[in-house]
């Protein structure tokens, strides 16, 4: 039996938005009301089901928070540690989740137990997160070598200005243009 949607989830998204902006400002549960009364709501919600439902709405956050700071903690501890590292922290944390998600009770206090679908599904979410671990890697590559590419440009341009505004315009031979590449790109005609 599907679960049904709460009076405040029935509500419009700019009503559900106000109660949310109203809670931030550190409103109560009677001015909330009262805002939504002169707002004149169709479908008035409960003072109880607006409670559960800025419950529901904290404990989100409040786990959103640990989350960051876990996050947090983990990009301080890595630094700038190679993609490997990364990746291998992003797939052991997914195990972890899954291990979490089936180590813990369902409602009736019996384990949780997956449908084979479920079990693919997973496996499917491990390989696509391999899958895009590689994919950042190889555009940091990318990245990286483009920037090498564009110093080494610049460093051209600028060897050969110096160049010329020391030895005048007929300093910079095609020969010396040539050996310049040769250093910078590894470049050569001959």
């Amino acid at each position: 039996m599907a679960k049904r949607p709460s009076s405040i989830d029935r509500l419009d998204p700019e009503v559900r938005d106000w109660i949310g902006r109203l809670r931030d400002q550190g409103r109560t549960l009677d001015e909330i009301i009262a805002k939504l009364r002169e707002l004149d709501v169709e479908a008035l919600p409960s003072r109880s089901a607006l409670h559960r439902h800025l419950q529901k709405a904290e404990a989100i956050a409040e786990r959103l928070r640990k989350s960051r700071a876990v996050a947090d903690v983990i990009v301080r501890r890595l630094g700038d540690a190679e993609p490997d590292k990364a990746t291998r922290l992003n797939i052991e944390l997914m195990h972890q989740a899954v291990f979490d998600m089936l180590s813990t009770a369902g409602e009736d206090g019996e384990p949780v137990t997956l449908e084979p679908m479920q079990v693919m599904l997973m496996a499917k979410a491990l390989d696509h997160l391999g899958k895009a671990s590689k994919d950042d890697v190889a555009r940091t590559v990318a990245i990286e070598k483009r920037a090498a590419e564009k110093a080494r440009a610049e460093a051209l341009q600028q060897a050969e200005a110096a160049v010329v505004k020391a030895g005048g315009p007929k300093a910079l031979t095609p020969e010396l243009k040539e050996a310049f590449k040769a250093m910078l790109f590894g470049q050569s005609n001959g």
